[in-house]
């Protein structure tokens, strides 16, 4: 078996930037093909990385920001019609991610809204939002099939919610939510601001085991879940930068709620036992505000193992090593 890693893009905001794609990664697993998030851009990065769609096996969300799902109706809806080597229909797509929360988050001071976007559901769940994306795409659903050959589309999609806890802040220990022959992936809520449920993923294969933390501050539940991990792919932000760029007082508090610095990451892998950490989801975004040399550097900050500072279509061939050599302090860019 043979696992590989693919950044397919390694922005951390919404607003997109020239010269990094949307916060996207892809996990090959003896050539199935699992995808982390997919912001913008994602399904195109996905094609340029040389991957098949007829080989995607199951998306998984961090949690429901835009800048996590934005092109995941084009991830969902491309492949449509794509068929195997024996001309059988794929089977249904797997979307794994956050639960429907309870309530609408109000903040503290109560966050005082002029307007709530869809009011008899404000914070849909993993489900929902695929349910949505489909009935937004009606039309194409069902016409497309009049004239061309496609199959039904009621197989195209199944989504699964992740029951998670009502607080981000709950110390929870790590739940398998995808297990099969060679792979079992397991999840654990982690702290994002008000996005909650927001979650990281630990995928153990054969070769080796890698976590994707998803948007987070540091915390327990990913140190748990990451604990003894060959590679952790971590979200970084640099709030030096966002101070001396016009933020102050209450918006960088809730920056800080919100990611981890990146002088911090370092501690978090070190913590968790990790040979490898591999950085994105960077704030900010443009690639000549911090360059990745940097970035590596501060990330390294108090972690013995590699350090990379990734970027946009980094493949990584995963294996467990032991070689004592590998633990010397390594910033790559």
């Amino acid at each position: 078996m043979t696992t590989e890693l693919i950044l397919l893009g390694t922005a951390g905001a919404p607003m997109p930037v020239a010269g990094r794609g949307g916060i996207s990664s892809a996990l090959v697993v003896d050539k199935r093909v699992f995808v982390i998030d997919c912001g913008r851009g994602s399904p195109s990065a996905f094609i340029d990385a040389g991957l098949d769609f007829a080989r995607l096996d199951a998306v998984f969300l961090t949690h429901l920001h835009a800048d996590h799902t934005g092109d995941l109706p084009g991830m969902l809806l491309y492949p449509w019609g794509v068929r195997r080597g024996d001309h059988r229909p794929l089977p249904p797509i797997r979307v794994y991610g956050p639960s429907r929360p309870d309530a609408l988050p109000m903040g503290d001071p109560p966050f005082e809204r002029a307007t709530t976007i869809h009011p008899e559901q404000p914070t849909p769940g993993t489900t929902d939002l695929v349910e949505k994306i489909l009935a937004a795409y009606a039309y194409h659903l069902n016409v497309m099939p009049l004239d061309a050959n496609m199959p039904d589309a009621g197989e195209l999609v199944r989504a699964i919610d992740i029951p998670t806890p009502a607080s981000s802040g709950r110390a929870q220990l790590p739940v398998t939510v995808f297990e099969d022959a060679g792979l079992r992936v397991s999840a654990v809520a982690v702290t994002h601001g008000h996005a909650v449920p927001a979650l990281a993923y630990r995928f153990d294969t054969a070769d080796c085991c890698v976590v994707f933390s998803g948007d987070t501050t540091a915390n327990d539940n990913l140190i748990s879940l990451a604990t003894g991990a060959d590679v952790l792919v971590h979200s970084v932000a640099d709030l030096g930068y966002l101070k001396r760029h016009g933020f102050t007082g209450a918006a960088l508090e809730r920056m800080a709620g919100l990611h981890t610095d990146v002088t911090e990451v370092g501690g978090v892998a070190r913590r968790a036992g990790v040979r490898e950490l591999i950085l994105t989801h960077y704030l900010p975004a443009e690639p000549e505000a911090i360059p990745n040399r940097e970035w590596a550097k501060r990330g390294a900050k108090g972690f013995d193992g590699r350090t990379i500072a990734g970027s946009d279509g980094l493949r990584r061939a995963l294996v467990r090593e032991t070689s004592a050599d590998d633990h010397a302090p390594r910033p790559d860019h």
